[in-house]
């Protein structure tokens, strides 16, 4: 008898205990899990016109020759040919830099599996990125050119490429970031007026924006040229505006 009533107090307690953490925690739960059901998710994006105020040149030197010492004797005369033609130039604020230095074994062609080629010399490769600053874009361009042409014709004899570009992309950031939530924010509100609801409160930024870079790279290929081809200035630079694109993702609820 002892047994049977210590059991159905303990079931009695369970019971209890059962319910009261149902009316504590149940409808808190059931809350927000309605409120998660009544959402709006949408995205927005920005696209801002910058203007340049750097561009960068991409070149370099390339040597070959039977032995390695000839095509490294080579290539560092001509590179310091090219570094003290773009000193003399004066542009303000120009800063260079080596950006690779590359040593290849040139073989010849191998005729079968069961011989090596033969090593035809040594080919040797240094490259170079010079970086101009101005906030006027036909002085930026103008600088630029000078920089490819005079590289050029002091023994440089491939270029990369040249990209113009914002150093400091803080503001235009920022600037696009409010635009791109003004954006997201109104997509939701034409949402939630289609579905006659009411946008209540914003309540999470999705993930992290997305920036993405339009035009405003020159258009320059990865090319090899003889050295000394054409004169000073033949080589236009016309610099453009960038374009920046900025998206950002919103949660509303209704």
């Amino acid at each position: 008898m002892k047994l049977w009533f210590a059991a159905s107090a303990s079931a009695v307690t369970a019971l209890l205990v059962s319910v009261l953490f149902l009316r504590g925690q149940a409808p808190g739960e059931a809350a927000d899990a309605a409120k998660d059901k009544r959402t709006i998710t949408t995205a927005g994006t920005a696209t801002l016109k910058v203007k340049p105020d750097s561009a960068r040149v991409y070149f370099g030197v390339q040597t070959a020759a039977k032995t390695i010492q000839e095509a490294r004797k080579e290539n560092n005369e001509r590179s310091r040919k090219v570094i003290d033609a773009l000193r003399a130039l004066n542009i303000p604020d120009l800063k260079m830099k080596t950006a690779d230095i590359n040593v290849q074994v040139v073989y010849e062609r191998q005729q079968d599996e069961l011989h090596l080629p033969a090593v035809l010399g040594y080919r040797v490769t240094n490259s170079f990125t010079a970086l101009v600053h101005d906030k006027d874009s036909v002085r930026l361009g103008g600088n630029a050119s000078k920089v490819l042409d005079t590289a050029l014709e002091n023994g440089a004899n491939f270029v990369q490429q040249m990209v113009a570009f914002r150093e400091d992309e803080a503001e235009v950031r920022r600037e696009g970031l409010s635009k791109a939530v003004e954006a997201a924010l109104a997509n939701a509100n034409a949402i939630a007026e289609g579905a006659k609801v009411r946008i209540k409160e914003t309540f999470t930024l999705q993930g992290q924006p997305e920036y993405t870079y339009g035009p405003g790279q020159c258009g320059l290929t990865n090319r090899i040229v003889v050295a000394g081809e054409g004169g000073a200035g033949d080589t236009p630079v016309i610099v453009g505006d960038l374009e920046v694109t900025i998206r950002v993702g919103v949660t509303c609820t209704y």
